[in-house]
């Protein structure tokens, strides 16, 4: 069949600043289907601006977040026009498939992990055969929602081929800079035991499954060597969670000789205590990890079950600063029960620790998380373009949403508006290192006139 895989546009935090990448997952399903002798097209409107056509494709399938939801409805509702099946697939959808599936527009939900499952799903559409068989799939019969059982996680990661990167067009994701180096982007793990109660991580359920160390180099030296980038962004939703692991990641870097730089996500509590892992990263060209402190109060952090003392984060921002990795740190906040007072500290203590980057957001409860079952009658909308980390969407005990969006544009004034900032942030500019203040300047501007 020939198969056209749509990224809607994304609108958040992370993308105000650039952080614009190519979408790994629609990837690795193109990569799957090409191997079964389906023809693909992948078309991300992140940087495909320009029209696109459905002629020639017979089924589509659409990923989406939460606040892509509503856009990723729009084109579906078009592409069916044209006459295609459509599926869509992602976080969402996974843990809303029936609200999803009953829009009209929406032939299929493919929950969860969507390579085995896509696939099938397209094998027995185009064979006429019936659908009760394939596990993973939500979908109306009759007028009626049908759900049918999970499919079960895929253990053997490896096995799954590279995503189909010459379906992207890689040249255009040039919006990230590390060391004024192109940076592209690579997953080597699935899933993260941790659960923290807002965690987006809609396939955190199905367990932590890493991929081998060879071939996670393999892809590494690949991106260098024949696509240019010297820069490596590891998406897994915690790189490090097992050090030796990342030790071993950052000694076959070191072995092949690779010029590379690269940065990850990581937590606080690993970091403070695994010196050595943050050695062998600083070795093989680590100078910049992501984590969240979240808060300086201690009952906000036991709150998101971060399982860390608030104190951590300064050991940990210290110990990167000490091998030359630059720290860009998240803050979020609207717990419930936090106070402006508590959060004017962490916006204090974000200044005092002085991270590379600091990005600050509000408390969003995703669909699928475990904050988002406790507080869902806290909710006051239900437009998911708000659910972006940048817009309050539940109402708390001592703050309203109004003055919530004014302490995060303070907080994001107050960190990067200062002298002593505005000096760092010129130089790391220079030097191609960490956010560049245009994007952050864009980002306060937004924040004011919204």
């Amino acid at each position: 069949m020939n198969v056209l895989l749509i990224y809607p546009a994304s609108d958040n935090a992370f993308s105000k600043v650039g952080f614009i990448l190519p979408p790994l997952g629609l990837g690795y399903i193109a990569s799957v289907l090409i191997n079964a002798s389906h023809k693909v097209k992948i078309h991300d409107f992140n940087v495909q601006h320009d029209g696109i056509s459905f002629e020639g494709f017979d089924i589509t399938g659409i990923s989406a977040n939460t606040s892509r939801h509503k856009k990723a409805l729009q084109i579906a509702r078009e592409a069916q026009k044209a006459g295609l099946k459509v599926v869509m697939g992602g976080p969402h959808v996974t843990f809303m498939d029936e609200d999803t599936v009953m829009n009209d527009g929406i032939d299929f939900v493919v929950r969860n992990e969507g390579e085995d499952t896509f696939l099938e799903l397209i094998d027995t559409i185009e064979n006429g055969l019936s659908l009760s068989g394939i596990k993973g799939i939500s979908y109306k019969e009759n007028g009626r929602f049908r759900r049918n059982p999970d499919r079960p996680a895929i253990k053997d990661i490896d096995s799954i081929p590279l995503p189909a990167r010459d379906l992207m067009q890689m040249g255009r994701y040039n919006t990230l800079e590390m060391a004024k180096r192109k940076t592209s982007s690579i997953v080597t793990s699935r899933g993260c035991p941790l659960d923290c109660s807002f965690c987006a991580s809609s396939f955190s359920s199905m367990g932590w499954r890493a991929r081998s160390i060879e071939p996670v180099v393999d892809e590494v030296e690949m991106l260098n060597k024949e696509y240019g980038f010297g820069g490596i962004a590891f998406l897994d939703d915690n790189f490090t969670l097992k050090p030796s692991r990342t030790i071993e990641i950052s000694k076959e870097i070191i072995k092949r000789g690779l010029d590379i730089r690269w940065w990850c996500f990581s937590r606080v509590d690993t970091i403070a205590k695994n010196e050595e892992m943050v050695k062998w990263m600083s070795e093989s060209g680590c100078r910049h990890i992501f984590m969240g402190i979240e808060s300086v109060n201690q009952d906000v952090l036991n709150s998101y079950n971060k399982k860390y003392s608030a104190g951590k984060a300064k050991q940990a921002v210290e110990m990167l600063r000490d091998y030359k990795i630059e720290t860009m740190a998240s803050f979020i906040f609207g717990d419930i029960k936090e106070t402006k007072t508590m959060m004017l500290e962490t916006i204090r203590y974000a200044k005092k620790l002085n991270p590379g980057s600091a990005q600050f957001t509000i408390l969003t409860p995703y669909p699928g998380t475990r904050l988002y079952n406790e507080i869902k009658d806290r909710l006051i909308t239900d437009d998911w373009d708000k659910y972006d980390c940048m817009n309050s969407v539940m109402r708390l005990d001592y703050v309203s949403a109004e003055e919530l969006k004014e302490i995060l544009f303070y907080a994001y004034k107050s960190f990067y508006i200062r002298p002593s900032r505005i000096i760092t942030s010129l130089l790391s500019s220079i030097r191609g290192r960490g956010v560049k203040i245009g994007k952050i300047k864009n980002l306060i501007s937004t924040l004011k006139a919204t």
